[in-house]
């Protein structure tokens, strides 16, 4: 027998072997249910995104200045329409809004905390997304693609996991790809 009790112990004693064969039985049961799980389809993030959307080259709220001076913890501000696809014939569906703090500074680089609020018109929902990345030195923006956590949202997005993939464009605007996990 796998779980035998000692006889030389009190019947309703608690020996080390009573305590391991529980223990044992329920690390079986756990991995018995574990087994059953489901680890693939809606978590994954290595198909196609859950949803794309746009954003209008943004206005960037700093000084030629600000921009000139700006070192550790220069915070700016910039917002954009959110749009449903790139160009002059695109349906704006919201607004774009963020921030950028520099949090480190190297040789040609500067280190930015970013916090991305995408804002849908005419309701409450919304996608909140953040990270922090190497930016080149004394620029705004970047060619490179950008990869950013959700940290989560509002209305139907509220409790939003995820990541987005911000790319600019040759035409100056933004496309954000967006998977969402359930």
């Amino acid at each position: 027998m796998l779980c035998k009790k000692d006889p030389t112990m009190p019947i309703h004693s608690n020996t080390f072997a009573s305590r391991s064969c529980s223990t044992l039985v329920a690390t079986f049961l756990a991995l018995i249910t574990l087994a059953g799980c489901n680890t693939t389809g809606q978590n994954r993030l290595d198909g196609p995104p859950t949803l794309t959307v746009y954003n209008a080259p943004p206005l960037i709220l700093q000084t030629e200045a600000q921009k000139r001076d700006a070192g550790v913890n220069a915070i700016v501000g910039w917002h954009a329409d959110l749009d449903d696809s790139e160009g002059e014939d695109a349906t704006t569906i919201g607004v774009c809004n963020g921030t950028i703090q520099v949090t480190r500074l190297e040789k040609d680089t500067e280190h930015r905390m970013t916090l991305i609020e995408l804002d849908w018109n005419g309701n409450t929902d919304s996608i909140v997304v953040g990270g922090s990345h190497p930016y080149p030195k004394k620029t705004i923006e970047t060619d490179t693609p950008i990869v950013r956590g959700i940290l989560g949202g509002t209305g139907k997005y509220h409790a939003t996991r995820g990541q987005m993939i911000s790319t600019r464009l040759p035409s100056g605007w933004y496309r954000h790809d967006i998977w969402l996990i359930d």
